[in-house]
């Protein structure tokens, strides 16, 4: 095994971190490696912001479902999904007037540019956690910043078509720092060769399993009667995930309306 790929397998999610700041220079490597990601006809259709100060930290973390550890990562990335510098500077050029007269219509952005930036954002995002890892340095993808989407805006001072996607906190992991992994599905539960293959009942009692068998615990207290229940209760059917849906609803109303 390459060490690329022993770094994949070795990476976890980390919540608990070195207290001393992120190097310079590592921090630079970080950055590029977010900027030289793949991206739809390099369009780069993000922002990140670096955010270091303690007051805006706590803030940030209060609003992402009040995950008290986010602030005392030494540095918070925000990815943001960003069309705005795109349609300003289509503005700027005069790209509206151009198209109606060629007559191939104008268009705003719209759900397909939506999907563009979300897609650009988390390859980029992704980037910078793995060039992070190489240089001892965790994280840990924070996506409910969708769920205070207006108040990160504001506190952000986000324009129009800008989303805060994903928030990363980072910092070095802790000395004699043990990690544990969690364990994943079985890769013939996930990869299919040539066509999709639509597991079976005896399939899916097997996916799930070692699952079932470590995290569900029958009690008196809980009337799930398995693990899908249980899950579904903590997670799928939470009141979080519809806020979530709320959330993205408004999002994309903000985003069909016309530049203002």
């Amino acid at each position: 095994m390459n060490s690329i790929s022993q770094l994949l397998k070795e990476r976890v999610s980390l919540r608990r971190y070195e207290k001393k700041a992120i190097r310079e220079e590592d921090m630079e490597v970080i950055l590029n490696a977010a900027l030289s990601s793949p991206s739809a006809c390099n369009q780069m259709h993000y922002s990140i912001l670096k955010i270091e100060d303690e007051k805006r930290k706590e803030q940030i973390a209060q609003l992402c479902n009040h995950q008290k550890f986010i602030a005392t990562a030494p540095v918070i990335l925000v990815f943001l999904a960003d069309q705005y510098k795109w349609t300003r500077y289509n503005q700027l050029k005069g790209v509206e007037q151009y198209a109606m007269a060629e007559g191939i219509g104008f268009r705003q952005p719209d759900l397909s540019d939506l999907l563009l930036a979300f897609e650009d954002t988390m390859i980029a995002a992704h980037s910078a956690v793995i060039a992070a890892e190489s240089l001892g340095i965790g994280s840990c993808y924070i996506g409910s910043t969708l769920v205070s989407d207006r108040e990160l805006s504001e506190l952000l001072n986000l324009p129009p078509h800008v989303v805060p996607l994903m928030v990363l906190p980072m910092g070095y992991y802790p000395e004699n720092f043990k990690r544990v992994h969690m364990p994943r599905f079985e890769k013939r539960f996930v990869v299919f060769e040539e066509t999709y293959h639509a597991l079976d009942d005896e399939e899916l009692e097997e996916m799930f399993q070692s699952r079932a068998e470590r995290y569900y615990h029958p009690s008196e207290k809980e009337r799930a009667q398995n693990y899908a229940q249980a899950f579904y209760k903590q997670k799928t059917g939470h009141p979080f995930m519809t806020q979530m849906t709320e959330s993205l609803e408004q999002i994309l109303s903000r985003w069909h309306k016309r530049w203002q």
